[in-house]
């Protein structure tokens, strides 16, 4: 079995990478042919300045690749109030450190090959999520970008869209102006394109031809008045738009589901963060402190990209059409995907250290 740290990842992957492996298994999916369970979480009260231990569960496969998948992560959650605005933060034994793991297995004979940590991947698993949905969705023609969020998923988003769409401009705002000012610099020097800063988020989305909202609040950053002719939004988490959002565009494609949809829900779960499923122990009064979210039946049903990519269901049929595209769901399946696809070129590079498969398997029948 073979463990790839960050550093091993990031030798290897690229946005085409990713682009491709998530290409695949979307038109695997169409086929039937991969699959997915959506994500799920679990909190329990940790008695320490943040209040929960989450721990989230998203698991995939598919049968041309050959492997399945499971992302485990491991967070110290809180909900503070930053600026007006309630935001998540979370970390693993300290603030600046977290703990994201990768288990990839071969569908072939059933070993773990390869263990990995998942926040290089993570990053631009989600940008070419992104990015599928902008080559699907946006305007042939779309050049200009506003960028609501100036971190790391801005960044991947950021890359995706310039591999998939001729963009020109980028107009970014997040509440951190020097992260923005250090966004800026960077992505003029990386995709040498203008980038500058705009004043707050409205301003950043006017004439926009593609808009992400890629910020780490839990409330919305984009709102229906925004929209204008032909514009495609793109969002991190559902939060990112206000509710309703959905009745106000002409055309809306999410990847996949994104969560087990229960009609009469367990009396110790609800729906939290993005919409996942969260089973949450605790006193009403710690329970309280998790977010809940709606999670509507139509927002559930919005069709699905592999359905958009097999044909089955229209996309967008003018260009005056407004379009969104929530980027969540089909978790696991992508994680399947990128981490094989990242699995076989660093395999063949010989990177990573190698870990003995015996050391997991065993002569105990479970």
């Amino acid at each position: 079995m073979l463990f790839l740290n960050n550093d091993d990842v990031a030798r290897v992957i690229d946005m085409p990478l990713c682009l491709d492996a998530l290409e695949s298994l979307f038109r695997e999916l169409a086929r039937g042919d991969a699959v997915g369970m959506g994500r799920m979480d679990m909190y329990v009260p940790s008695g320490q300045e943040s209040p929960y231990h989450r721990l989230a569960l998203m698991v995939g496969g598919s049968r041309k690749d050959g492997y399945a998948c499971i992302r485990i992560i491991s967070d110290m959650v809180s909900w503070p109030m930053e600026r007006g605005h309630r935001r998540e933060n979370k970390y693993a034994r300290e603030p600046g450190t977290w703990c994201g793991l990768l288990l990839l297995f071969s569908t072939r004979d059933g070993t773990p090959v390869a263990m990995m940590n998942d926040g290089r991947l993570q990053h631009d698993r989600v940008g070419a999520g992104a990015g599928l949905g902008a080559r699907y969705l946006a305007r042939e023609d779309s050049r200009t970008v506003a960028m609501i969020g100036s971190g790391g998923m801005a960044r991947s988003y950021l890359d995706a869209l310039c591999q998939v769409r001729p963009i020109a401009k980028v107009s970014v705002f997040s509440l951190n102006s020097a992260n923005v000012r250090g966004y800026a610099e960077e992505m003029r020097e990386r995709h040498g394109i203008e980038v500058e800063a705009a004043a707050d988020a409205r301003t950043a989305v006017r004439g926009a031809d593609i808009v992400c909202c890629c910020a780490s609040a839990i409330e919305p950053v984009f709102f229906a008045d925004w929209l204008e002719p032909g514009m495609t939004v793109i969002d991190v988490n559902r939060n990112s738009v206000e509710p309703g959002f959905l009745h106000a565009v002409d055309v809306a494609v999410r990847p996949g589901d994104a969560t087990p949809y229960l009609e009469n829900l367990p009396p110790e779960a609800f729906y939290a963060r993005g919409g996942y499923l969260g089973y949450v122990a605790g006193q009403e009064e710690e329970r309280a402190l998790v977010p809940r979210v709606n999670l509507p039946r139509e927002i559930v049903d919005i069709p699905k990209l592999p359905d958009l990519m097999s044909g089955r269901i229209p996309g967008r049929a003018s260009p005056e059409q407004t379009a969104w595209f929530m980027n969540i769901g089909a978790i696991g399946p992508q994680f399947s995907a990128v981490t094989g696809a990242v699995y076989e070129r660093a395999r063949d590079a010989g990177l990573g250290r190698e870990i003995p498969t015996d050391l997991f398997l065993e002569n105990i029948r479970a």
